[in-house]
């Protein structure tokens, strides 16, 4: 069984670097590094080119990449194979999802899901949805939690629930009693506006755009967390689906509003997988677990936002 060393490799090529591979693996630099020197003597070619910024794939290396994935796919599906002849769903399962969904769902998600499933592990990363795509596209997740916009071909949803982008205030906030409000309403006010997320930003900036007035923005970063404490200081208008916002809702600090005449208010989350690609059973499993948990979810989030 060879699949030490193609993981090994497999994670050099993902990182660029034999050193954030050694921290990911927790295998000592010294080792990954003998790996893949083994790997380029037994193929007699290099693998990787060495510059002073990292590691990049040779030709041969590409050619190598694509078997190491394969390879390494068909041995997750050998191990969820035989925990399935023991009578256990078993093997790792890879998610990329979006960064509300960490927040609460997610860590209720697995904490629900291992205590039932103790032989199944995760592996999650959270980022953007265009990194989400590349790295479904790429065998490195084998699950998507993303917004269901525009997908690739080579992409399926395989469920998703309603999840409307809301304008997001305090209690206290002036546009607080308001039923809905409208982005021309909103713009009247500070913003506060996520960074790397090119969909949901350009979005509101086409649709602010065409009514020729953008609202000072106080401040735009990438990190929802920060923005939660100045939307509950009052300090202005946030654009969020309720994901990440749920226990802020449920105690009233938090009025979330539907934006009025907005295209914005028809999005949904759903669960995407490559399209031709074969999934393991604990990835199936857990998909169809997840896809009832995310269906509670947003139930309760629909209970909350509208009573």
């Amino acid at each position: 069984m060879h699949a030490s060393i193609l993981k090994y490799f497999a994670e050099v090529a993902r990182s660029g670097s034999i050193r954030k591979a050694s921290d990911e693996l927790h295998v000592a630099t010294s080792a990954v590094s003998r790996q893949i020197k083994k790997l380029e003597d037994e193929l007699g070619a290099p693998l990787f080119e060495r510059f002073s910024d990292g590691l990049r794939l040779t030709a041969a290396g590409e050619i190598v990449l694509k078997h190491a994935k394969d390879t390494l796919l068909k041995y997750e599906i050998m191990k969820s194979d035989l925990g399935d002849l023991q009578g256990k769903c078993a093997g790792r399962v890879h998610i990329a999802s979006l960064d509300s969904l960490a927040i609460q769902f997610l860590p209720e998600f697995v904490m629900g899901f291992h205590r039932r499933h103790p032989a199944v592990d995760f592996r999650i990363r959270y980022d953007n949805y265009t990194s989400i795509f590349h790295f479904l596209a790429e065998g490195d997740a084998d699950i998507g939690v993303i917004f269901d916009l525009a997908r690739p071909h080579d992409i399926k949803l395989v469920y998703g629930v309603p999840m409307p982008l809301m304008a997001m205030v305090s209690r206290n906030h002036p546009l607080a009693r308001q039923k809905s409000v409208t982005l021309q309403e909103c713009a009247q006010f500070k913003l506060l506006l996520q960074l790397d997320n090119e969909v949901m930003s350009s979005m509101i900036a086409v649709e602010l755009g065409a009514l020729n007035r953008v609202g000072r923005t106080v401040v735009a970063t990438n990190n929802q967390m920060m923005l939660k404490p100045l939307i509950l200081s009052g300090e202005g208008v946030a654009f969020f689906t309720p994901l990440g916002l749920l226990e802020e809702l449920e105690a009233g600090e938090v009025v979330a509003l539907p934006i009025a005449a907005s295209r914005l208010h028809d999005l949904q989350v759903g669960i995407v997988v490559p399209r031709h690609r074969q999934l393991t059973h604990a990835t199936e499993v857990v998909i169809e677990s997840m896809s009832v948990e995310l269906k509670k979810f947003s139930d309760k989030i629909q209970t909350v936002i509208q009573r």
